[in-house]
């Protein structure tokens, strides 16, 4: 069964037909400790990162306010665009200054038909022209407390401190399920 602790697992050769890395003899002339950092994921592994996100709840559906209220304490906006070759350095510094360990694993989901990556958040530095030059990406680790999000018009948002508590829900639930036992004609319409 794949989750996040074992999605490594599920890593495969890197595609012949081109990466964000360019084509495939481009990564391949990467350097080897560069490519042991950036792991391409199988379809399988695809759909449980999407379907992840999704009841995880951590995008909302506008590009202009990416994340879920609630979820996250604190949202920040890159100031520059980071489609511009110039800007690199500035991005590359703001995410550095985000505090997140190099040796940390980051996955990084893309809209366009790039396979999900599996990366070093040291590699996400260093090729971070490549990965947010190819449309609206999004960043996390598995601790979920922490993500990037890349809207294609060349804005940049970093949350932090996920404060989504899926407990709170339940316990909600268990209260209406609770009230319907004491009154039998409480109707709810989720219940």
């Amino acid at each position: 069964m794949i989750d996040i602790s074992n999605i490594h697992l599920h890593s495969i050769p890197p595609p012949q037909n081109g990466t964000v890395f360019g084509s495939a003899a481009s990564f391949d002339a990467l350097p080897e400790t560069h490519k042991a950092q950036i792991l391409f994921l199988d379809k399988t592994a695809e759909k449980y990162l999407y379907e992840f996100v999704e009841n995880a709840r951590m995008l909302s559906n506008g590009g202009w306010a990416p994340f879920e209220k609630g979820i996250f304490k604190t949202v920040e906006q890159y100031e520059h665009a980071v489609d511009l070759q110039e800007n690199i350095p500035l991005l590359k510094k703001w995410l550095y200054n985000k505090g997140i360990p190099f040796g940390n694993w980051v996955f990084v989901l893309c809209d366009s038909n790039e396979q999900p990556l599996l990366m070093s958040w040291k590699m996400l530095i260093k090729y971070a022209y490549d990965i947010f030059l190819i449309g609206d990406t999004l960043l996390f680790d598995p601790s979920r407390n922490w993500c990037v999000f890349n809207y294609h018009e060349g804005q940049l948002f970093f949350a932090k401190d996920n404060i989504y508590d899926p407990s709170a829900m339940e316990l909600y639930l268990q209260e209406l399920n609770e009230r319907k036992k004491k009154y039998p004609q409480f109707k709810h319409p989720y219940l």
